[in-house]
């Protein structure tokens, strides 16, 4: 049983994974042995646990063998059983498994930070300009002008989410984190600040950095700030 435990608490290497997985196909009674075991586990970690192991039942249910029949012989019963089985603890294993942060991150930046909005004025002024080179793919250009900017003494809460956003583009995140903590720190109607470090952080994917996210994400949602419903989202999945 400590075999099948090992594998459902990803104790495994990948090697181990794979042999695990090719004897569940292989031999229909080992098989068993793992749905009994699904079956038997108690005492769920949390609430979120519960929800999966009960879906997990209601899928096997759904999908468990009927009764053989005299035309089909035992042992291609068994095989058939195997191989329900089989897709039911893969979809289980990976329906577990929590999300990829940094495949979170450069989702979330690739749906909202392709481009960037800029006014229709006839007047472009500088951060317009910046604006109109990062939409040009001159992403470097594009931060020198918002730095600019800066250094000229606008210290507005715009430029700063614009640099941030620009030099995680460009995988500066240290950057990124300080224009965005600057961000996080005026007081704005809809301040997107910590969701945006978060991001950072999420995408960098160093050792803490998921977990100081997972905090930024809990005050995004405890002051219902902006972004407060992707936050709640990525905090179920992370």
């Amino acid at each position: 049983m400590e075999y099948i435990e090992g594998y459902f608490r990803k104790e495994m290497s990948d090697e181990e994974i794979t042999k695990f997985e090719q004897l569940i196909l292989e031999d229909p009674f080992f098989a068993e042995e793992v749905a009994f075991y699904l079956g038997a586990r108690q005492a769920p970690q949390d609430e979120g646990e519960t929800e999966k192991k009960e879906r997990f039942r209601e899928i096997y249910l759904q999908h468990k063998p009927a009764a053989p029949v005299r035309t089909m012989g035992r042992w291609s019963w068994y095989i058939a059983a195997a191989a329900v089985v089989a897709v039911l603890v893969f979809g289980w294993y990976l329906y577990q498994r929590p999300a990829n942060p940094g495949q979170l991150a450069n989702r979330y930046v690739e749906q909202h930070w392709q481009t960037l909005g800029v006014s229709m004025s006839s007047r472009e002024d500088s951060i317009q300009t910046g604006l109109r080179l990062y939409n040009e793919g001159k992403l470097r250009e594009a931060l020198r002008q918002f730095e600019g900017v800066i250094r000229s003494g606008d210290q507005g809460s715009e430029v700063k989410k614009y640099a941030g956003i620009v030099a995680l583009r460009l995988k500066d995140y240290d950057k990124a984190l300080v224009y965005f903590s600057e961000l996080s720190k005026y007081k704005l109607y809809a301040n997107p600040g910590l969701f945006y470090q978060a991001v950072t952080l999420l995408e960098r994917n160093r050792s803490g950095d998921p977990e100081n996210a997972k905090q930024l994400l809990l005050q995004v949602v405890q002051n219902d700030l902006e972004e407060k419903e992707t936050a709640r989202e990525w905090l179920r999945k992370l």
